[in-house]
């Protein structure tokens, strides 16, 4: 399988195509700059807006929860930020050449422990290496397997008691409802579908200088060469990579699900050459394979280099496995996919069993999202941490726009792709035609297919992921210099 770059368009979102159109105009409001910020309001918002652009198109369902918020839970929460604590990523920080920076929900459990399948591999591989994740130490799979490994959370404690009472610098709040009216004018949305956004950024300015003092006390203290930074291209993270580059560090992405020509996060205008929207971006994208290189618009260098954890887990998957379908959610169009799953269970014999998998993003709101597949004692719903365990027991994967598609192809799996309103953008026909209905799905099914397992393409999934990191770092290191 193999992309060429005049393919980007054809399969380019009409709500990513937008904000390129945008950007590529880069109007004066593109480059405004919050009073106390150093990144662009619009590298804040940018995501956001494709989101909703695309929900227009695609009928994605954000995912939305009650808050647990709590006083006494705050409180806690507090105290034990100030509290002496062996996972404090800001008071044990020690000189480092190469920091991983990462949320930590990238898990999977072994023996006992939690291990960062995203960059564990590549932690332990390098002489002289950190993780830092921001959510709390240890893990509910338990204490981390990479030892050198510590947690945001006591910072993040800390700055949010900081911030209390804390006035915004003046202007912030207007400035933010004036440029985000201004924005969503120029794509043609009501600027009434952002007053939560709105909201949440005023929240989080009221805050950011806090969370980056501490960030930047971690990094006096650290120096580290190389940031290795998950979700750096999110550039509502841009005040965090911005920081670690002035600190002197290099800043790398690891890739970690899906990319290509309609992701939000990954293909940028014109208006991303200007030195401010710039440093809210890492200096280099590393993919799994050259296939996901080749379809982003990044300003960095994009270097393919593999994924470890999964070429290790396709190499142990076993030959022989049941009549076990994999359903995988995308999060869009719940209620379509609610049906689906129920009624493919209803058009298959007893002789298949059936699993769900709700996306990572919504397994806490499973039960409101698909009540129908979970009130059938038949369907499983699939909450393995690590998806490879699932495939490894899966002969078949069925699934709309996922990564986990390509790693079932991978695994073995024959793949079943759904159709929807953004699958010619996200997969197209990687993987033939696509099925409308479950009885298409269950047709499918019955009319049979080789158990012969195929090579991993090594455009997708480059071999030898930790030989090709550790030769990649070696090259960055010696560019960096010597500490």
């Amino acid at each position: 399988m193999s992309v060429n770059g005049d393919d980007l368009e054809p399969r380019t979102s009409s709500a990513v195509r937008a904000v390129l159109q945008l950007e590529d105009e880069a109007p004066d409001s593109l480059l405004e700059i919050l009073p106390g910020a150093t990144v662009p309001l619009w590298a804040q918002v940018r995501v956001q807006f494709i989101r909703a652009l695309s929900a227009q198109q695609t009928g994605s369902v954000e995912v939305t929860s009650e808050s647990t918020w709590t006083r006494w839970g705050e409180a806690k929460r507090v105290a034990r930020g100030y509290l002496p604590s062996r996972w404090d990523a800001v008071r044990h920080a020690v000189p480092r050449d190469v920091c991983f920076y990462v949320p930590g929900v990238t898990l999977a459990a072994e023996n006992g422990r939690a291990r960062n399948w995203l960059v564990d591999d590549f932690a332990a591989a390098t002489e002289d290496a950190v993780v830092v994740q921001t959510r709390p130490l240890p893990s509910p799979l338990g204490p981390p397997a990479f030892g050198s490994t510590l947690s945001m959370e006591s910072s993040i404690a800390r700055a949010r008691w900081r911030a209390r009472g804390t006035p915004l610098a003046p202007g912030v709040a207007a400035s933010v409802t004036s440029l985000i009216a201004d924005y969503a004018h120029r794509l043609g949305l009501s600027k009434d579908i952002f007053v939560a956004l709105g909201q949440n950024v005023v929240r989080n300015e009221r805050q950011r200088p806090f969370q980056l003092a501490e960030v930047q006390r971690m990094l006096d203290r650290m120096q580290p060469k190389i940031v290795v930074f998950d979700n750096g291209s999110y550039t509502y993270l841009g005040e965090w990579v911005g920081i670690m580059k002035d600190a002197g560090a290099y800043v790398a992405e690891p890739q970690h699900g899906w990319i290509g020509p309609s992701h939000a996060a990954y293909n940028f205008g014109r208006a991303f050459e200007s030195p401010a929207l710039r440093r809210a971006l890492p200096d280099e994208v590393l993919t799994f394979g050259t296939y996901w290189s080749d379809s982003i618009r990044h300003p960095g260098r994009v270097t393919a280099i593999g994924k470890p954890h999964m070429e290790r887990q396709a190499a142990a998957a076993p030959e022989a496995r049941g009549n076990r379908i994999l359903v995988v959610s995308s999060r869009a169009d719940p209620e379509g996919t609610d049906a689906f799953v129920v009624d493919l269970r209803a058009a298959l014999g007893e002789e298949w069993s059936i699993a769900f998998r709700p996306h990572p993003g919504e397994r806490s709101e499973t039960a409101n999202r698909y009540p129908r597949l979970l009130a059938d004692p038949r369907i499983e719903v699939d909450t393995e941490p690590d998806v490879y365990e699932s495939l490894k027991r899966s002969s078949v994967v069925v699934g709309v726009a996922s990564t986990v598609l390509f790693e079932a192809d991978a695994f073995g799996c024959q793949v079943i792709a759904r159709d929807s309103a953004f699958a010619d953008t996200v997969i197209g026909d990687a993987f033939g035609e696509r099925v409308g209905t479950a009885s298409e799905a269950a047709d499918r099914l019955t009319a049979g297919r080789s158990d012969a397992r195929g090579a991993t393409d090594p455009a997708i999934w480059a071999p030898g992921a930790v030989d090709a990191y550790r030769r990649w770092l070696a090259e960055r290191l010696q560019e960096r210099g010597s500490r």
